[in-house]
């Protein structure tokens, strides 16, 4: 039994007037009398509170509720506050950003190290000071809204440059369903949206299918023999660290409308050689292979030899596709740039 340690004379920090728009803290503890006085605590310094009695009162009030904060026993029969946490982040992604405190009478070293590495923000031990509660309380919502804010003004950022990418850009879910294109993209698409579409579904199931089980893969693919209209397809796992979904990125392009990647921005990106890079810009730049053997003063064979290893590394099956790739992503190039480009 933890023992009221808040003394009387101690006004809450932040007044003892509740409001509808005060920060709801859920507060889950198996001991009926603890659980009260927490409640009581807590609503004193002006929170609302939910009341839950076992890890799985917890778990259903989260189905209804978006607590600002939760507090949680450890030692509880059923699901233990361990389990809870592992449910909140797994079946609760939303949620990541509500801080879970641990209040617990297990002191030891390990039993704070295991909540640490399952994503605890806190860990108040038994029995409970309640002006620590309070002002732990207070530390961890006031992170929090931080924490909210940078997301906010990251998320506006982000927004910004997506729309601001002079290369097409698509999103997709792995079933192949498209939720967000910018402003390039709808403009490369233009008038052919649905059939580019339609041309896209079948790779992008297929790249976000191989996503889902872990692969990060790549596809190229010319979008019309006639055009020079191209899509790279991109697979991205979801990321358990960040709580970033199973997605499908495809950029597209036209060369007829883009600059040409340097050999500084192709050896980089591709880890193409010097002169693996010099025949991806001259096939570019329409140049046959022939052409380029004569430029080089190397065989045909040596060319060929170049487009096998530019194939591989970049993923691509055809000269058409390696031209359309080198005008595709408008990066800014390395500042030591090489000669004979």
């Amino acid at each position: 039994m933890s023992v009221r340690t808040r003394r009387a004379d101690i006004q809450p920090a932040r007044g003892t007037t509740m409001t509808d728009d005060a920060p709801l803290i859920l507060c889950c503890e198996d001991e009926p009398q603890l659980l009260r006085d927490i409640c009581e605590e807590v609503q004193g310094a002006g929170y609302r509170v939910i009341a839950a009695r076992n890890g799985a009162e917890l778990l259903a009030h989260l189905e209804h509720s978006t607590p600002d904060l939760i507090l949680c026993d450890i030692m509880m029969p059923g699901i233990d506050g361990y389990g809870v946490l592992a449910r909140l982040r797994r079946d609760h992604p939303h949620l990541a950003h509500v801080p879970l405190v641990f209040l617990s009478a297990l002191s030891m070293t390990e039993a704070v190290v295991q909540g640490k590495r399952l994503g605890a923000d806190d860990y108040l031990t038994k029995p409970i000071n309640y002006d620590l509660l309070i002002s732990t309380i207070e530390a961890r919502l006031r992170q929090s809204c931080e924490a909210r804010s940078a997301l906010r003004q990251s998320a506006v950022l982000g927004r910004h440059l997506f729309e601001s990418l002079s290369v097409g850009l698509l999103v997709f879910t792995p079933n192949g369903q498209m939720t967000q294109a910018n402003a390039s993209a709808r403009a490369v698409m233009g008038s052919a949206a649905e059939r580019i579409a339609d041309r896209l579904a079948e790779p992008v199931r297929r790249v976000g299918a191989r996503a889902e089980a872990g692969h990060e893969d790549s596809l190229s693919l010319m979008l019309d023999d006639t055009t020079n209209q191209m899509a790279q397809i991109h697979g991205c796992p979801p990321d358990p660290s960040t709580d970033d979904p199973c997605m499908v990125i495809v950029f597209l392009s036209d060369s007829s409308t883009r600059g040409l990647l340097s050999m500084a921005a192709l050896r980089e990106l591709f880890g193409l050689t010097p002169t693996e890079a010099r025949v991806v810009r001259n096939l570019a730049r329409g140049l046959r292979p022939e052409e380029i053997s004569q430029k080089l003063g190397v065989a045909q064979t040596t060319i060929a030899f170049h487009l096998r290893n530019v194939f591989a590394k970049t993923k691509t099956h055809r000269q058409a596709q390696l031209v359309a790739l080198a005008h595709t992503l408008p990066l800014r190039d390395p500042a030591r740039t090489l000669p004979g480009g």
